[in-house]
């Protein structure tokens, strides 16, 4: 049996459409990290402070902390939210449990990154960072949405603790010289 195409000529154009749109397709991809840092500002409270880093190739305008579809993992509700510049975070409170849910006026750009997400929690660091009531979904499960929540393609991730800072070693080198000095000096001065 043969098959042959008549008029190839004009199916030559959405053969192309269709390529150049599968391109596009895995060409824009969302991908996204977040990591936080913890201050207690006074007994049994923490202040926390993300990061939000659009690691993919499309934008992102919606960043939803501590929730998948249909559950949130926050057991005490956040307080004192705070949004970057252009964001709006509230909290999303269903069945005894909360979320966050900031949402971009204009969108995070591929590539970039976004601090300034906060709030306070009596959750503590290790609590935050460990697991919900959920198995296999620790209490920082996220989303990102490439526009509006639950609106287009979207991407669940784990927000991470953001890795100690270790000092410069010049830093190191001036302690370390200043705690000798100190010795040097305190021993000169017993002499005297």
């Amino acid at each position: 049996m043969k098959f042959r195409i008549e008029n190839w000529k004009a199916i030559l154009p959405l053969v192309c459409l269709l390529c150049v749109t599968i391109v596009n397709l895995h060409a824009s991809t969302l991908a996204a990290t977040a990591t936080f840092t913890d201050t207690e500002v006074s007994p049994g409270l923490f202040e926390y402070d993300l990061t939000l880093n659009n690691t993919g190739t499309t934008d992102v305008g919606t960043f939803w902390f501590s929730w998948i579809p249909g559950a949130n993992f926050m057991t005490m509700p956040p307080t004192a939210i705070q949004s970057p510049a252009g964001w709006t975070g509230v909290d999303i409170s269903f069945s005894g449990t909360d979320s966050i849910q900031w949402v971009d006026s204009g969108s995070l750009s591929a590539g970039t990154s976004q601090s300034g997400f906060e709030f306070d929690s009596t959750l503590t660091p290790a609590q935050m960072a460990g697991p919900s009531s959920m198995p296999g979904f620790p209490v920082a499960t996220s989303f990102v949405y490439i526009g509006a929540p639950l609106v287009g393609p979207g991407l669940q991730f784990v927000a991470t603790p953001a890795p100690a800072s270790t000092p410069e070693p010049g830093t190191i080198i001036l302690t370390a010289l200043g705690i000798g000095l100190a010795g040097f000096g305190r021993k000169l001065f017993r002499r005297a």
